[in-house]
């Protein structure tokens, strides 16, 4: 029996001066015509392991966000893939310094797979514990959520 040997995937650094798209889900993930912060929750993935990191996808010309979100699904009943809202890392990042007082630490580091090249995720420690779906909701994780929100662009919809 052979073993396929597969291609170890090249984690190219996301930079400041990037954008990241977070896929739209509606209604859930829209609050009128803006993001909602329920777009920055942690979710149960449909394995059932708990996500330790918010998905996103590096904007590159190369790929095109409604093509490669066909296979996401929903994890809220009802909703339906609506579009993209992209973020700036950098703008990410600075929520470091912005939200003063609060133990936490965010970051935007590369994901790539096989099916995604451009794959990312936003990782949040908070007293030095990674957030992720299992974490208990607390007003610090609603609050950053919500800071996530508000640097989302106006959400595009797909076509």
């Amino acid at each position: 029996m052979s073993r396929r040997k597969h291609k170890a995937i090249e984690k190219i650094p996301v930079t400041n001066e990037e954008n990241v798209a977070r896929i739209i889900f509606s209604p859930s993930y829209l609050d009128g015509e803006k993001v909602s912060p329920t777009a920055f929750r942690w979710e149960y993935l449909h394995s059932g392991s708990a996500e330790d990191y918010i998905s996103v996808l590096r904007e590159d010309k190369r790929y095109d966000f409604e093509e490669e979100s066909r296979t996401f699904k929903n994890r809220t009943e009802g909703d339906t893939r609506w579009g993209y809202a992209l973020l700036n890392v950098g703008d990410i990042r600075n929520l470091n310094q912005d939200i003063e007082g609060m133990d936490m630490a965010i970051d935007v580091l590369p994901q790539p797979s096989q099916k995604r090249m451009n794959h990312a995720g936003i990782f949040v420690h908070l007293h030095d514990n990674l957030v992720t779906a299992a974490t208990p909701l607390t007003g610090e994780i609603m609050f950053i959520q919500k800071r996530l929100a508000s640097l989302c662009s106006v959400p595009t919809p797909f076509k």
